[in-house]
């Protein structure tokens, strides 16, 4: 894990930053695409210090293996706790036994831990959390990803700082991207339709050989292309690439 200088720090992120600083806690949830796991490991860099202070968990049983008495961790991060795409039972069994033990070490203040999830897989779990409150609106531990709530100048900054990372030379119109990505207009209820993928990722797609000829006309309707760029996976030299 190490820190990514095109990393660009929305509201969002600084609202997230507060609820870890105070709390030790935070559950960052969202729809695909919205950046949970790239703004979880910036928030553990910048609360962490350093690197070596920061761990990530996949399951219960990693987090039994760590003898935390030792204090070797400031930083816990457990990326999409409960399922990838959907709930997982078995990793919710297994989790339900540690929970109160992680609620725990952030109260005493022993570490800070951050948690990922897509926001319908939450909900799902809260049914069957009983008393574990953490992962509910009322505990104030969440912060909900939503790309409706990035501003223009976020959006731009983001396509920007990741055209800069992929090292994209070709000229892009920010701007008309940024417009076209703030919603269409349903004509019928007069409300802003979104992409069903959040615009970090859409951006990342965008910045592709294939993609990016389109231009700023992408993000209009982004999710129409992704058969593109599946297809342009699947034919990469890179075989460890999709995967």
């Amino acid at each position: 894990m190490k820190a990514d200088k095109y990393f660009v720090k929305t509201k969002s992120y600084n609202e997230a930053y507060r609820i870890l600083s105070e709390k030790n806690l935070l559950v960052l949830t969202g729809l695909p695409g919205e950046g949970k796991t790239t703004m979880a490991a910036h928030l553990a860099l910048e609360v962490g210090l350093k690197p070596e202070n920061c761990v990530k968990l996949e399951c219960a049983r990693d987090w039994e293996d760590v003898n935390w008495s030792l204090r070797c961790f400031t930083v816990v991060i457990i990326d999409d706790i409960f399922g990838e795409v959907c709930l997982d039972p078995e990793r919710l069994s297994n989790l339900k036994k540690v929970l109160k033990h992680i609620e725990h070490c952030a109260i005493d203040k022993t570490l800070k831990v951050i948690i990922t999830s897509r926001s319908h897989i939450i909900e799902e779990a809260n049914d069957y959390l009983d008393k574990i409150t953490m992962f509910k609106k009322s505990s104030k531990h969440l912060v909900h990803l939503n790309s409706r709530c990035l501003s223009a100048d976020e959006r731009r900054h983001i396509l920007k700082s990741i055209l800069m990372r992929k090292n994209i030379k070709q000229y892009v119109d920010l701007d008309e991207c940024v417009k076209n990505a703030m919603g269409l207009t349903n004509l019928q209820s007069g409300e802003q339709e979104e992409s069903v993928f959040g615009f970090p990722q859409c951006s990342a797609l965008f910045a592709t050989d294939t993609l990016i000829g389109h231009g700023p006309g992408f993000f209009k309707r982004p999710e129409c292309h992704f058969k593109s760029y599946i297809e342009q996976l699947f034919k990469s030299k890179d075989k460890d690439k999709f995967y």
